[in-house]
């Protein structure tokens, strides 16, 4: 049988806080959200892998307040001149791949954090890494960011575990059979990224191939994934 080509259309992922799930694992992170009107501190930080939910959680903070978002590299190149001269004031600031932060955007990172510290905007820090393992070439930048509280995203636990790959074939209205999870818990990656690109593979397959997504099928996928690595 002909294989159906498989075209690459774009996934909606679902990004709302009800599709948040909430695990041991990313508990603190959710809560810090959640409590976004409350934060004792005008700057906050959280870390974590690729995949982990770092977006999402940006995309939350986003519906329930006006935020500006903006990646680490390109600090000289947005709006973040308007802010700190009053002329653009959002209520958060999110400094999203903080690890890409290049040597020109550092002071502008420097000051953007001391206007925090006045009360004028908040700030949320977005990286992969903690401040530990940076390379900040400024000083009191460095200084500054090592003393930020930072919270951890961790790799999934086995709750966040099934319901994250609910989540990923739901992104792409594809329903799954429980026994399929059940043999996918114990035998798949657990790094977000790999995660999302297996589902991808899976849902490719069914797709090209007219398959349902069966134990057999998602067997010789990981199967080919494993021996790919």
């Amino acid at each position: 049988m002909a294989e159906q080509l498989v075209f690459d259309m774009p996934q909606r992922a679902a990004t709302g806080r009800e599709a948040f799930l909430v695990s041991g694992c990313n508990g603190e992170a959710v809560a810090l959200i959640d409590g976004f009107a409350d934060w004792p501190l005008p700057v906050q930080w959280i870390y974590g892998p690729s995949g982990a939910g770092k977006s999402h959680l940006a995309a939350v903070l986003s519906h329930q307040c006006n935020a500006l978002t903006v990646n680490a590299s390109e600090l000289l190149k947005n709006d973040i001149a308007q802010v700190l001269d009053g002329s653009q004031k959002p209520d958060a600031v999110i400094v999203d791949r903080l690890d890409g932060l290049t040597h020109d955007c550092e002071e502008v990172l420097f000051h953007l954090l001391n206007f925090a510290r006045h009360g004028n905007v908040k700030i949320l820090l977005l990286s992969e890494k903690p401040a530990a393992q940076l390379t900040v070439g400024l000083p009191d930048l460095a200084s500054r960011l090592k003393a930020i509280a930072a919270v951890a995203l961790t790799s999934p636990d086995d709750a966040l575990l099934r319901g994250l790959i609910v989540k990923l074939f739901s992104d792409r209205q594809l329903k799954i059979e429980a026994r399929v999870i059940d043999y996918l818990l114990p035998r798949i990656t657990r790094d977000y990224t790999g995660m999302a690109g297996l589902v991808d593979d899976i849902d490719r397959q069914a797709l090209s191939k007219k398959r349902a997504i069966t134990v057999p099928m998602v067997a010789e996928i990981l199967e080919s994934h494993i021996s790919d690595t």
